[in-house]
């Protein structure tokens, strides 16, 4: 009858060795550090409106866009158009409810002693319901603008309108917009319940190093905040025939 078995003891590892996989394990490990570190990093380029769009974005929850039917008509009292719950005056300019005609004002959203906004075709190309929370938020209108090329050089410039709503309705106020490649596509859900956030490339201060500028706005019921982004925007969008943009890490 054979005697109990014996565990033979494992052969000693070289400490040589031992030393030789941490130093393989920490250089791993720390490249994928810097990688990660890096890509936080990198500057972002922006050859069109799309990837400018995502790249703005970035892993915020888009708002949700419901398109709306608009409708010019006229009558004794001008000529108008109807986008759901508001309607625009086409001569004269301006916004009011619809439903009883109470004029909104615009707030006109740009760099701190900057040229007035460019004169606007008050004939909205798209309009959107805006819905947060699985509730109505607002309106969102896009528009061209008086400028070369219609909006701007080679149109990469638009008008973008926003009419937070108060309960069913049109709040009093309409905030206005003028983005680099910029559209309500742009909005994202905000920080804070029935808050959204538009960032918007826009022009810059007349006496800035830059011409352009990145302004994340957060805007809900009470009205809309811009804050400066530090990341500097780099591109000749009125002279480049692509319009490409980088966005530089700080």
């Amino acid at each position: 009858m054979p005697g109990p078995s014996r565990l033979l003891p494992k052969a000693p590892v070289p400490v040589s060795a031992l030393a030789s996989s941490m130093s393989a394990w920490v250089a791993v490990s720390l490249a994928g550090v810097l990688f990660t570190a890096c890509a936080a990093q990198a500057d972002t380029v922006a050859r069109n409106a799309t990837e400018l769009r995502d790249a703005l974005r970035g892993n915020a929850p888009a708002a949700v866009l419901e398109p709306l039917k608009t409708e010019g008509w006229c009558g004794p009292q001008g000529c108008f158009v109807d986008a759901g719950e508001l309607r625009i005056d086409r001569a004269k300019g301006g916004f009011a409810r619809a439903e009883g005609g109470k004029k909104l004002q615009v707030v006109e959203h740009k760099a701190l002693g900057g040229d007035a906004l460019p004169d606007l075709d008050w004939t909205p190309t798209d309009a959107y319901r805006v819905m947060a929370g699985g509730q109505r938020w607002g309106s969102c209108l896009e528009f061209s603008h008086a400028g070369v090329g219609k909006s701007g050089t080679f149109q990469r410039w638009t008008s973008v309108v926003l009419v937070p709503f108060n309960g069913a309705a049109p709040g009093a106020t309409a905030h206005r917009f003028v983005g680099y490649w910029t559209g309500c596509d742009s909005l994202v859900t905000g920080a804070t319940t029935g808050t959204l956030s538009l960032r918007v490339v826009e022009r810059s201060e007349p006496k800035a190093d830059k011409p352009l500028r990145l302004v994340a706005y957060q805007c809900s019921a009470r009205g809309c905040e811009g804050q400066v982004d530090r990341r500097a925007v780099n591109g000749e969008p009125g002279n480049a025939q692509d319009g490409t943009l980088t966005i530089k890490q700080p």
